[in-house]
């Protein structure tokens, strides 16, 4: 019984050190990470949305931002996922450890969809009422596209 709590640990730990090799990064499955992809994300917003000079100025800041926050945020996350993956490859697993490590990287993960909230929050709040609805439509189509992928990729 005590071997089958280690085997499953550790196959914990295998998942989640190798499930970042096999995701898929689509256009927008993807946070910014670089000036191309937040420059892409504007003008998407520019065209959907028929922003004004003073909005795409205001957004690219908070784009600008974001991205910021962002880096650091994945940064501390590959730091924690480093540290899991070396847990899982030592001979004695130190089970505190591996307990922290895992609730840090449930921490980080929710700060990231709080950050993703935050930013479409001060976008929104340039946009007008109908540029909200459209922007919100925009974004519920995207996931949609994202979880048909995922399913079609499940299914493989």
């Amino acid at each position: 019984m005590h071997n089958l709590k280690y085997l499953t640990l550790a196959l914990l730990l295998a998942t989640l050190a190798i499930s970042p090799a096999f995701a898929k990064s689509g256009q927008y499955g993807k946070a910014c990470e670089n000036g191309e992809q937040q420059a892409t994300r504007l003008e998407h917003l520019k065209e959907r949305l028929d922003l004004t000079a003073q909005q795409e100025t205001e957004i690219k800041e908070i784009l600008a931002a974001s991205k910021e926050r962002n880096e650091a945020l994945r940064e501390e996350k590959r730091t924690t996922r480093k540290e899991l993956q070396e847990i899982s490859r030592a001979e004695t697993l130190d089970e505190s450890r591996l307990r922290e490590l895992v609730r840090k990287q449930s921490d980080q993960r929710a700060d990231m969809m709080i950050a993703k909230h935050a930013t479409r929050a001060r976008i929104n709040q340039v946009l007008s009422p109908e540029q909200q609805e459209q922007h919100e439509a925009f974004r519920q189509q995207r996931q949609g596209h994202r979880g048909a992928a995922r399913n079609r990729q499940g299914q493989q």
